[in-house]
C-alpha cells in the first residue's frame, strides 16, 4: 500500500517516468550488466527532480486568516510515506549510490 499526502504520489511517479527508458535503453544498447549503471544515473535525476519539486510545493505560502485577518503562513504538506517530498529526493540519491555499489560489484 502507497501512502501519499497532497502531490506526493508524484515523487513515485518521477522515479518510474526516470528509470523505465533508462533502465530498457541501457539494457537494449549495452546488454543487462550495465542496467544498474543506467537505473543509478535516472535516480539521481530522479532524486535532483523531486528535490526540487518538492521545494517548490512545500514553500509556506503567506496569507491572511479569513475571520480575523492576522497574518498567518500556509504550509503544505506534500508527503510519501509520511516523508516530506523534498527528502524523498535524498532517498532516492541514497538509493542510487547503493544501486552503483552493487553493480561494480557484481561485474566484479
Amino acid at each position: 500500500m502507497i501512502i501519499w499526502r497532497g502531490w506526493g504520489i508524484l515523487a513515485l511517479l518521477i522515479t518510474v517516468l526516470f528509470c523505465l527508458p533508462a533502465g530498457l535503453g541501457i539494457e537494449a544498447l549495452l546488454g543487462s550488466e550495465f542496467v544498474p549503471f543506467g537505473i543509478a544515473a535516472a535516480l539521481v535525476l530522479a532524486g535532483v527532480s523531486v528535490f526540487l519539486l518538492g521545494q517548490r510545493l512545500n514553500a509556506p505560502r503567506p496569507g491572511y486568516h479569513p475571520q480575523t485577518g492576522q497574518p498567518v503562513l500556509y504550509r503544505n504538506q506534500h508527503t510519501l510515506f509520511f516523508v516530506p517530498m523534498q527528502y524523498v529526493g535524498f532517498v532516492l540519491l541514497g538509493a542510487s549510490v547503493l544501486l552503483l555499489v552493487a553493480g561494480v560489484v557484481t561485474i566484479l
